[in-house]
């Protein structure tokens, strides 16, 4: 059982993996909340790293993009969730569904339908790919024809600090319009939950070439 005395032992297990890169568990309280989402934005060796996080091992704590850019992690449930809609479509296999214990999926909302592994991944478009890691996972993302309607064809980024230079009210009104944008997206997503509609769904995109 978990040791409430050490780094993360009370903590709920995680739902990936954590063994490709070594990994410190801890709770996030309200002595520590401030330290984490600083050191969450800290740019390794463009900010100033956050030190002595209440509750953390010492050291110094930077942005994870580094190794974690998104989300692509290895999920404990994607090999229960194959198995699961294996049995689904072939009922006599593992005693059909019933015979296999409930997988659940992982709903990723992102701003892009690309997961990227890590940081120095954003220019390998080839790491761009979805891997047996995500089989279990549904990626919520903006259509990229959506993305073009935005002020400046794109979602929000700081480019827009340099794009925009002094003129601080005219990039308030271009994140404020996407923002309004972005949340029609959500009502219509909230709408669609409430009554589903399946006459709008599309088949799912084969695999891209390249």
């Amino acid at each position: 059982s978990p040791d409430p005395a050490q780094p993360g032992g009370a903590c709920a297990a995680l739902p990936f993996g954590t063994r490709d890169v070594r990994t410190r568990q801890v709770p996030l309280t309200q002595a520590n909340f401030m330290q984490a989402l600083q050191a969450s934005c800290s740019i390794p060796f463009v900010l100033q790293a956050v030190h002595h996080i209440a509750g953390a091992p010492p050291g110094a704590y930077w942005d994870g993009g580094i190794t974690d850019y998104h989300m692509h992690l290895q999920y404990s449930s994607a090999l229960d969730a194959i198995q699961n809609i294996a049995a689904g479509a072939s009922p006599e296999r593992a005693g059909g569904p019933n015979g296999l214990k409930s997988a659940g999926l992982v709903l990723y909302p992102h701003f892009q339908r690309e997961v990227v592994p890590g940081w120095l991944d954003k220019q390998l478009t080839w790491r761009h790919r979805a891997t047996p890691a995500l089989d279990g996972m549904v990626v919520l993302a903006p259509n990229p024809e959506w993305v073009r309607t935005l002020p400046n064809g794109k979602l929000p980024d700081r480019q827009d600090f340099t794009h925009y230079g002094l003129d601080t009210a005219a990039r308030v009104r271009a994140w404020q319009a996407a923002t309004a944008a972005s949340q029609q997206l959500a009502e219509e997503f909230a709408q669609w939950l409430e009554r589903p509609d399946a006459a709008v769904l599309r088949p799912l995109a084969g695999p891209q070439p390249g």
